[in-house]
């Protein structure tokens, strides 16, 4: 019985530590769907990507995060049926923000299952990747340029 209590509050400690640790991360968003696509979780990286609350956004479906094109197109819907059918999914495409204002999001989405291989839920982890595309394009743009120099001094030194 002492064993069982011990592994018991082993877990829960455990699980409270997870919490502690996907809630402290702040550039990921880490969250939790539901199977119809509606958040159950959220973090403080999720809040600080996509500008909502978790008393905001819980309860609603992620649909809402996809631009009223993808929705038009049935592609949140489309994204669960992926991941459930291959078990994960990768993508990057454009998302919005509780303001309306879009990113690029680099999107990781799990199907979770129970025991019976029934999914349960879909876990889902998206990173803003804006930064680094405007860097790439800008060192694409300008990348040329500074390298020819860069090797012109390399040749004269």
């Amino acid at each position: 019985m002492a064993n069982f209590q011990f592994t018991e509050s082993a877990l829960r400690d455990t699980a409270e530590q997870f919490h502690i640790l996907v809630d402290s991360v702040e550039e990921y968003a880490i969250y939790m769907l539901d199977p119809s696509g509606n958040v159950v979780t959220w973090n403080r990286g999720a809040q600080k990507i996509k500008g909502y609350t978790a008393e905001e956004i819980i309860g609603k479906n992620f649909a809402c995060f996809y631009t009223s094109e993808d929705v038009a197109v049935d592609k949140p819907q489309h994204n669960l049926r992926e991941a459930a059918r291959r078990g994960t999914i990768r993508e990057q495409g454009l998302r919005i923000r509780k303001d309306g204002s879009t990113f690029e999001a680099e999107v990781v989405l799990t199907a979770l299952r129970d025991t019976n291989g029934n999914v349960r839920g879909y876990s889902k982890v998206t990173r803003d990747i804006t930064d680094q595309i405007r860097s790439r394009e800008l060192e694409a743009e300008t990348g040329g340029s500074d390298l020819s120099g860069r090797q012109r001094g390399k040749t004269s030194a």
